[in-house]
């Protein structure tokens, strides 16, 4: 067996994989990097939460600095999302595809999950701009089964990566956890592991 993977190294490994889309992510990395992105998030969250309060106390009391203030401390806030999500989206979707490499599966399906997300965003924006309001029925339409989706992949996506490594090795290469003593041995067509 391999030595796991630890809370730190997870970090490491996850900027070391920037636009590693190829071999295996082992649980515990796949879960101690969604701590981390916790981690990180958790200081614009607070801060968009604070502004958001501060910029709501001073519309209401008629204070148009204490109003200003908690619309910069918004602006700041959306800017550290966005920045991170951004520098965070590549090796995001890097180490999903190779969690499930790791439990036997192909990138076809977040591949998927990423064009739709594309092409719903895109579609989302434009009934945004054409139907603010949502009086059309086809506008709901629309949101509803976009969401519903976002919401059955995202389960599914979940799913995938809770699930245990495969023991053996696969065509993404050896079990980081279970480490290389099962090898290949080819007897014919079969291959048989030891």
């Amino acid at each position: 067996m391999e030595r796991k993977i630890g809370f730190g190294q997870a970090l490491k490994l996850f900027w070391k994989n920037y636009i590693n889309f190829k071999g295996r992510a082992r649980r515990s990395e796949y879960w101690y990097m969604a701590l981390w992105h916790l981690i990180f998030i958790v200081p614009g969250l607070i801060l968009l939460l604070i502004g958001l309060m501060t910029m709501i106390t001073g519309i209401s009391t008629y204070n148009s600095t204490t109003a200003m203030v908690g619309l910069i401390l918004l602006f700041i806030s959306w800017i550290y999302i966005a920045i991170y999500n951004l520098a965070t989206l590549i090796p995001n979707w890097a180490m999903l595809i190779r969690r499930f490499h790791d439990t036997g599966r192909t990138m076809v399906l977040p591949l998927i999950f990423l064009t739709i997300l594309i092409k719903t965003c895109i579609l989302m924006s434009i009934i945004n701009y054409q139907d603010p309001e949502y009086q059309y029925l086809s506008s709901t339409i629309i949101v509803i089964v976009s969401y519903v989706m976002y919401i059955v992949v995202g389960v599914y996506n979940i799913v995938i990566c809770c699930l245990d490594s495969e023991r053996r090795t696969n065509k993404y290469g050896p079990s980081h956890k279970y480490g290389n003593h099962l090898k290949p041995v080819s007897h014919g067509n079969a291959d048989i592991y030891n």
